[in-house]
């Protein structure tokens, strides 16, 4: 008898915990929610690849001091569903990976937190990366740029105790940090805001910071005056 009294109360346990709150049921009535959802994607990726191609265009591989073997015609455009539970979508152009070097530009979409652009770098070459960025900070600083402080390059914050804004005022402060680090990942965001009734502001503002950071990366350094 206590068997079957104790296995009545787990199956109504078990009863309890898979009921629904109203709250979720009537989100799962929200079938509108996952058509703007597949309708946002796909423009998403169609805005990836417009700066991709505008990217492709005007990049000369020449100038870069990128790891030897770097193929400039890789690119990708990635999508998933679970970056701390929420949908992201990304372009890597250009890109190169390998497990100590890094020489990547990315565009990374984050569903509730923003856009991201960044140039991600690691590898022999992050000595010269870091004086290309000290040589001519003036170019860097009050650029709406900041320098990630986190443990991995793939961890997207636009704000926190983990970012460092690139300001003329703190270039020391700058130096120092990234004398420690082993990747360099230098960072703008744009907010969702930002893109309302603003055709072109995406790959428009992709443009613009890669045109900045590509510096950092340029194989013949630019000095401050």
């Amino acid at each position: 008898l206590r068997y079957v009294k104790g296995l009545r109360e787990e199956i109504g346990r078990r009863m309890e915990a898979e009921a629904f709150s109203r709250d979720e049921v009537d989100f799962l009535k929200q079938a509108a929610l996952f058509t703007w959802k597949e309708l946002i994607t796909k423009k998403i990726r169609r805005t990836l690849e417009t700066l991709h191609d505008e990217l492709a265009e005007e990049i000369v591989p020449e100038a870069l001091l990128v790891p030897e073997g770097m193929d400039f015609t890789r690119w990708q455009v990635v999508r998933g569903e679970r970056l701390e539970d929420r949908p992201y979508a990304y372009l890597d152009f250009p890109q190169y990976f390998s497990r100590e070097t890094k020489f990547t530009y990315r565009l990374m979409f984050w569903w509730g937190s923003g856009l991201f652009f960044a140039m991600i770098l690691e590898g022999p070459a992050l000595e010269r990366y870091r004086e290309n960025l000290l040589g001519a900070y003036h170019r860097f600083a009050d650029r709406g740029l900041a320098l990630s402080l986190a443990e991995t390059p793939w961890e997207w914050k636009c704000e926190g105790p983990g970012i460092l804004p690139i300001l003329a005022k703190n270039r020391a402060q700058v130096a120092e940090a990234m004398a420690t680090r082993r990747f360099l990942k230098l960072q703008s965001c744009l907010e969702f805001e930002a893109l309302a009734g603003e055709p072109g502001a995406i790959v428009r503002k992709g443009g613009e910071v890669f045109r900045l950071l590509r510096d950092v990366g340029a194989r013949e350094p630019r000095t401050d005056s």
